[in-house]
């Protein structure tokens, strides 16, 4: 038995050659501008707009679909949005509620410093008795500021103990000499300590003279 070998048929590019040639000639009358324009314009218009009706009712859903991707990205960026706006609002809040507590304590601080300038002058009039050998007339003297304390005067030197000492200076600074002596009369030493260290050496020097029993 022979067996003979068939040749493979040639690709058919004669077949192609037409069907080509048709789309290129199809796209060369669309983009030369006068042969675009006589379709579009011309004679051709009314096939143009039946053609471009139909395509656009062929296009329509995908014109839908890309809406819908539109509104979605949208919706997202809105909620996005809002979720700042309300990240703004907290802090606003935040920052508020700092303010007036900050408010109510310069309030609180404004008030004990006034009541403090009231009381001076009867701090002043006290007299102070003079060292005796032993320290002892001192320690009566601090004795008898604690004594003479009131409640508010208590109050006033708790929160004194409680700030920082550097903002407690500030505030001894703007308050009598013998009002100070009482306050830090009723405090413990260390808080005093630290206080007299954030304060001006001459004012220091002067509290200090006021009520001995405050000096290392």
């Amino acid at each position: 038995m022979i067996v003979t070998r068939q040749r493979r048929k040639p690709f058919p590019i004669g077949r192609l050659l037409l069907p080509l040639v048709a789309i290129l000639a199809i796209v060369g009358a669309f983009v030369w501008p006068p042969s675009r324009a006589a379709i579009t314009a011309g004679p051709l218009s009314p096939i143009w707009q039946t053609l471009g009706s139909r395509f656009a009712v062929v296009a329509a859903p995908f014109h839908f679909a890309a809406q819908n991707q539109l509104i979605a990205r949208r919706n997202h960026e809105i909620v996005m949005l809002q979720a700042q706006l309300a990240d703004a609002k907290s802090s606003l809040t935040t920052v508020q509620k700092s303010s007036a507590a900050l408010k109510s304590r310069v309030q609180q601080l404004d008030a004990q410093v006034a009541q403090a300038r009231s009381k001076a002058p009867a701090a002043a009039a006290q007299p102070i008795a003079s060292p005796g050998p032993f320290g002892s007339t001192t320690a009566a003297a601090s004795a008898d500021l604690a004594a003479s304390a009131t409640p508010d005067d208590r109050r006033v030197a708790a929160d004194w103990a409680a700030m920082d000492p550097t903002n407690a200076a500030k505030v001894v600074q703007r308050l009598p000499v013998p009002y100070d002596a009482k306050i830090f009369s009723l405090m413990s030493a260390s808080d005093v300590g630290a206080i007299l260290d954030a304060l001006p050496a001459a004012f220091a020097a002067r509290i200090t003279q006021e009520n001995p029993t405050l000096k290392p």
